[in-house]
C-alpha cells in the first residue's frame, strides 16, 4: 500500500483574484501559491480530497449538513471562483461516505453539488483546474451557524484519512479557508437587519424569489469591489475587518504541532470576536490536516503568512511533503 500523501493548505478570497488595491506582499503569495502549485504537479496525485467551504451558493439556511460529500459536483463562475465540471469518481465518493458513517461521522451526500470560489479558487491556482485530477468534494459549513464542534472536525478529517489510506493510491489532501476576516457585510450573522431580499436568498436562495444564484453571486462581487474602495479611501482599516496576526500565529503555531486535540476546546464565540466570523474557516484547515497526518505525512511547514487589509483577509499557505522512501 502506499504512503504517499500530501497536504496543501491555503486561503481563499475573492479579493485574492483581482486585489483592489494590490498589496505590497501580492508578490509573496502568488509566488507561495505558485510553489505549491509545482509541488502538486510533480506529486501528480491520483486523486484529490479537497474541504471547503460554500458560500450559499449550494447551501441555505432552509438546510444545512453539518458535512456534505459531492459525489457529482460542478463549480460556478462567481466572482474569484471558476465555472466547470469537477471529475468526481462517484462510486470512491459514495464509498468513502459509507465509509465515514461506519466510523460514527453522520455525513450528507449530494448527487448534484454546486460549489464556488471556496472550492474552484484553490482547485485552479494550485491543481492546473477544477477537472484536472479526480476529485473528493467535502464541505464543511462553516458559514451558517449552528457550527460543529472542532473535535468533530477533526474527527471527520481522521476517518477521511483511514478511507485514504485504504484507497492505495497517491492523494493529495488540499483545505481552502481562513485565515482571521470578518465579512460580516456580506454574510451577515444577524437576519434580522439585512435586506429583505438577502434575507429570502440566505433562507431559500434562489426559490426565495427575489435573487437568483447569478444575482447572488453579482451582489457578492460588488460588495467585494465597495470593500476594496473602503480601504483605498481609508473608510476600513485592518480592525473593522478582525485581521488580527497574533490569533493567526496562535493557530498557525498550533497546527504546525501536530496535535489537532488541542483545538478541540476552540470556542467558536471568542474565534468569531478576536477573528472575525469567516475565521471558522480553520475549520477546513484542521479536517484536511487530521486526514493527511492519519494517511501518514511529515510535518507541517507555513511558506507565507500576509495580513494586509487589502486583501480583507488574512492570507497563509502550509504544506506537508509525504514521508520518505
Amino acid at each position: 500500500m502506499t504512503s504517499k500523501f500530501q497536504l496543501t493548505c491555503v486561503s481563499h478570497g475573492p479579493a485574492l483574484a483581482n486585489p483592489l488595491p494590490e498589496p505590497r506582499e501580492h508578490g509573496v503569495i502568488v509566488a507561495a501559491y505558485a510553489a505549491r502549485a509545482a509541488a502538486m504537479a510533480i506529486f501528480d496525485p491520483e486523486l484529490i480530497v479537497v474541504f471547503a467551504p460554500d458560500h450559499y451558493t449550494d447551501i441555505h439556511l432552509e438546510l444545512v449538513p453539518p458535512f456534505c460529500i459531492g459525489l457529482h459536483c460542478n463549480a460556478v463562475g462567481d466572482y474569484g471562483g471558476f465555472a466547470g465540471r469537477l471529475d468526481v469518481p462517484s462510486e470512491l465518493a459514495a464509498r468513502c461516505a459509507r465509509f465515514l458513517r461506519e466510523r460514527d461521522v453522520d455525513i450528507a451526500v449530494s448527487h448534484s453539488m454546486k460549489v464556488d470560489h471556496g472550492f474552484s479558487q484553490p482547485l485552479h491556482n494550485v491543481c492546473g483546474g477544477v477537472g484536472r485530477y479526480p476529485v473528493l468534494p467535502i464541505c464543511i459549513n462553516t458559514t451558517c451557524n449552528p457550527l460543529s464542534p472542532f473535535r468533530r472536525v477533526r474527527l471527520l478529517g481522521e476517518a477521511v484519512g483511514a478511507f485514504a489510506r485504504e484507497t492505495g493510491t497517491r492523494v493529495a489532501f488540499l483545505a481552502s479557508g481562513g485565515l482571521s476576516h470578518h465579512p460580516a457585510n456580506i454574510f451577515p450573522q444577524d437576519l434580522a437587519g439585512a435586506p429583505d431580499k438577502v434575507k429570502n436568498y440566505l433562507m431559500h436562495g434562489a426559490e426565495g424569489g427575489d435573487m437568483t444564484v447569478a444575482d447572488w453571486h453579482e451582489y457578492l462581487g460588488e460588495q467585494t469591489v465597495l470593500g476594496g474602495r473602503s480601504v483605498i479611501e481609508g473608510r476600513r482599516t485592518a480592525k473593522d475587518f478582525r485581521i488580527n496576526r497574533e490569533w493567526d500565529e496562535r493557530f498557525l503555531c498550533a497546527l504546525t504541532k501536530g496535535d489537532y486535540s488541542v483545538f478541540d476546546g476552540w470556542d467558536e464565540t471568542e474565534i468569531v470576536r478576536e477573528a472575525g466570523v469567516a475565521a471558522m474557516e480553520i475549520q477546513q484547515w484542521i479536517a484536511a490536516a487530521s486526514a493527511a497526518q492519519t494517511a501518514g505525512v511529515q510535518p507541517i511547514v507555513v511558506d507565507a503568512h500576509v495580513t494586509t487589509v487589502e486583501y480583507r483577509l488574512s492570507v497563509a499557505v502550509a504544506h506537508a511533503d509525504p514521508l520518505p522512501g
